[in-house]
C-alpha cells in the first residue's frame, strides 16, 4: 500500500465517520514518549508491509509506555478486526462513550473491536503499558455484512461462520484471556523485535493459533485464568500505596523485604503489573507527590518539596521533573498561581 493511501471511510444510516489514523501515538512516538515497533499497511504509524502475503492484515504492532503517559487513544473506529492485548502493566478501555463507563486490560483480558465499535485507550491519558495490536481486515464495515476471510486464515468453513456470527451479534469487547493468547503475543513479540527478516510464515501460524483460540473463548470453552496469587497482590498493594511513602528511602532489598518477597521476584511482579522497574516506580511516585505538593503549597520551598518526596539534591529534581512533565519546577509553581 502507498503512504498517500486515504483511509477508509464509514457510512451508516446518519453519518460519516473515517478510521483512525492514531495522530496521537504519532505525536508522542515523535516525543519519544513511547516506543513503537511494529509493521503496518495504510495510515497506522510503524514500517510499511510490502509484502503481497498475508492480505487484509492491516496492522501488527506494540506500544512499550514507561511511566505514565501525556496522551492517549481518543474515541475511535479502525478498518478492521481489531484485537489489543497488554502483556505488562495496564491500560483503561472503553466502548462505551454513552455511558462513560471503563474497563482495566491486564494481561488477564484480550480485548476484541469491530469496525463498527467506537473505542477508546487511556482515561483520558495512558497508564505504564506494553500492548500489542492486531488488525485483520475482513471487508465489513457494518455488522450485517459478509466476512471476506483471507485465505491464509485456515478456519473451516463452519468455524468462519460461527466466528463471523457471533462477532456479528455481540456488543461485547473485553474477554477473558487464556495460556493460548498470551503464548501467542508474546512469540509475536520477539519477530517484531528480532532483527532477522520478517518471518510471515511463523506470524500466518501465530495468528491462525490467535483466531482459533478467539473462537473457543467465544463458545465459553476457555478456561477463566482471572486468578492471581497472593505475592502479586502484595505488590500491587505497595504500589497503590507508594506515593504516600515516598520519602523514606527505599532500596530495591527494602521494597521487596516489605513485600516478603527476594529483590528478583519483587521486580518481576513491578514489570508485570506496573510494565516499570522498581526504581521507575518510585520515582514516578515521588515526582507525582512533589506535583501534587507544588500546586497546593504555595509558600514552600521547592527545594523542601524536593527533600520531603525523598529526593536527595535540588538539581536531580529538577531535572527529572523537567524530563517527566516537559516544565520546571519553578515554572510549573508560577502556572499555577495563574491558574488560582
Amino acid at each position: 500500500m502507498s503512504g498517500t493511501e486515504r483511509p477508509t471511510v464509514f457510512v451508516s444510516s446518519d453519518y460519516r465517520y473515517v478510521c483512525d489514523t492514531c495522530e496521537p501515538l504519532k505525536d508522542a512516538i515523535a516525543r519519544d514518549r513511547v516506543k513503537w515497533v511494529g509493521f503496518k499497511r495504510g495510515q497506522y504509524p510503524g514500517c510499511t508491509f510490502e509484502s503481497e502475503e498475508l492480505a487484509g492484515l492491516r496492522l501488527l504492532a506494540y506500544w512499550d509506555a514507561q511511566g505514565k503517559q501525556d496522551w492517549g487513544l481518543n474515541y475511535h473506529r479502525n478498518e478492521g478486526l481489531e484485537i489489543g492485548y497488554v502483556e505488562n502493566g495496564s491500560a483503561e478501555f472503553s466502548s462505551a462513550r454513552k455511558s462513560g463507563k471503563f474497563e482495566t486490560l491486564t494481561p488477564e483480558f484480550v480485548a476484541v473491536t469491530k469496525p463498527w465499535q467506537e473505542h477508546t485507550v487511556g482515561n483520558p491519558h495512558l497508564d505504564a503499558c506494553k500492548m500489542y495490536f492486531l488488525i485483520i481486515d475482513f471487508g465489513i464495515r457494518r455488522p450485517n455484512q459478509e466476512w471476506k476471510w483471507p485465505p491464509w486464515i485456515l478456519l473451516s468453513e463452519g468455524d468462519r461462520r460461527e466466528f463471523a456470527d457471533y462477532m456479528s451479534r455481540t456488543e461485547r469487547t473485553v474477554f477473558h484471556s487464556t495460556p493460548e493468547i498470551k503464548d501467542v503475543f508474546a512469540k509475536i513479540g520477539k519477530i517484531l523485535s528480532s532483527e532477522n527478516m520478517f518471518d510471515i510464515s511463523k506470524l500466518s501460524v501465530l495468528i491462525n493459533r490467535m483466531v482459533l483460540e478467539l473462537l473457543q473463548i467465544f463458545r465459553g470453552e476457555a478456561l477463566d485464568e482471572t486468578h492471581t496469587e497472593p505475592s502479586e497482590n502484595v505488590v500491587r498493594l505497595f504500589i497503590e500505596q507508594l506515593p504516600t511513602y515516598c520519602a523514606k528511602e527505599w532500596t530495591l532489598e527494602l521494597m521487596a523485604e516489605d513485600c516478603g518477597l527476594k529483590p528478583s521476584r519483587f521486580a518481576y511482579y513491578c514489570r508485570k503489573i506496573a510494565n516499570s522497574t522498581p526504581k521507575e516506580l518510585l520515582n514516578s511516585a515521588r515526582l507525582e507527590r512533589a506535583k501534587e505538593m507544588i500546586r497546593n503549597l504555595t509558600d514552600t520551598p521547592i527545594t523542601d518539596i524536593a527533600m520531603n518526596c525523598g529526593f536527595a539534591s535540588s538539581q536531580y529534581f529538577a531535572t527529572k521533573f523537567k524530563d517527566a512533565f516537559e516544565i520546571s519546577p519553578k515554572d510549573f509553581r508560577t502556572r499555577c498561581r495563574a491558574e488560582d
